[in-house]
């Protein structure tokens, strides 16, 4: 519809050029008319006057200056002059006559050509003017609906994540106890200590990035013991220890990004060894 609008702007638009050409040759057209009309009237008196003067002069005033004549040479020159004025003021006046029923001619067809352009202009104007109430309305149906989707998409999104916090609460309380043990966590199966060890400040996020992706792909779970590193593979466990607490934690997502903190702790993972702000951490890792 919006392609059909900016059509119709430019269909519009040379309509209303080709509405102003036809005022010129119209303005043109009044003009010869005009003096059309002046060169007629100045002419039909002419030859009005003409009329008059000979009606006045009696029927006799032609035979007079014809019998006036000299010869017979002289008087036939006399009686072609005379019918010579009399027909060339005829014809004038025809010419006149004709020339002004031409240019009238012309102005009712200008004046024909400019009412239909106008109505086209018209109808143009209605049509994009519907075309726009369209496109409001369809809009209109499409702000519901996108606002319907993202209520739809929000309440689908609170329910996934109250399900993984579910999941991964029951899981925390079925095997957490193993995980995080003061001072002797065990490391999932087949996981062996490498000897390598981070220290520094660690942190923990939860509430506001819970049920988005993490740099893995993965969903966010708070509850899950998870963390984020700024550049250890992805996959790769830790026994991160925090005054003599220590929990296992797999890296799934990339940061922290504020200071110097090593580690951004799950919501879960942080309680489990009671750190609930910033804390300084060792964290060792597993293979």
């Amino acid at each position: 519809m919006r392609t059909d609008i900016a059509g119709l702007d430019i269909r519009i638009d040379e309509s209303r050029k080709v509405q102003e050409r036809n005022r010129n040759e119209l303005a043109e057209a009044t003009s010869r008319v005009r003096d059309a009309e002046d060169r007629y009237n100045l002419t039909l008196k002419q030859y009005e006057g003409r009329l008059t003067a000979m009606y006045k002069l009696g029927t006799s005033s032609f035979y007079a200056i014809v019998l006036s004549s000299e010869d017979l040479s002289d008087a036939m020159g006399r009686m072609e002059y005379l019918s010579s004025i009399s027909e060339n003021d005829r014809r004038l006046v025809r010419k006149v006559k004709a020339e002004s029923q031409v240019v009238r001619d012309l102005h009712d067809k200008i004046d024909v050509l400019k009412q239909s352009n106008t109505e086209e202009i018209n109808s143009m104007v209605e049509q994009k003017q519907n075309l726009q109430i369209s496109i409001e309305s369809a809009q209109s149906g499409i702000n519901s609906d996108t606002a319907e989707l993202a209520k739809t998409q929000a309440r689908e999104q609170d329910e996934e994540t109250r399900r993984l916090a579910q999941e991964a609460e029951a899981s925390l309380n079925q095997s957490g106890a193993q995980l995080f043990i003061s001072g002797s966590g065990a490391p999932p199966a087949d996981l062996r200590p490498t000897g390598a060890v981070l220290t520094g400040t660690s942190s923990w996020y939860g509430p506001g990035f819970q049920g988005n992706r993490t740099a893995n792909g993965e969903i966010y779970n708070m509850f899950a013991l998870t963390a984020a590193h700024k550049s250890l593979p992805f996959g790769t466990w830790l026994k991160v220890t925090y005054n003599g607490r220590s929990v296992f934690v797999r890296i799934n997502d990339r940061g922290p990004y504020v200071g110097a903190r090593i580690l951004d702790l799950s919501k879960a993972s942080a309680q489990s060894i009671g750190l609930t702000g910033v804390g300084y951490v060792t964290a060792e890792i597993y293979r």
